[in-house]
């Protein structure tokens, strides 16, 4: 195998992105639902405006 090592390696990197990718959506996600709280509380108090 010619590029076996080479593939691994890009294998085992483009695995190590994704896994940082995910974790970084799972946060902004929280930080979304976050936002999305305040801004629902704050157009609540807030009801004529738009």
């Amino acid at each position: 195998m010619f590029f076996g090592q080479s593939s691994f390696e890009t294998l085992i990197s483009l695995q190590n992105t994704k896994k940082e990718l995910e974790k970084r959506i799972a946060y902004l996600k929280g930080q979304n639902a976050v936002a999305q709280k305040d801004y629902f509380e704050l157009k609540g108090l807030y009801p004529d405006e738009k």
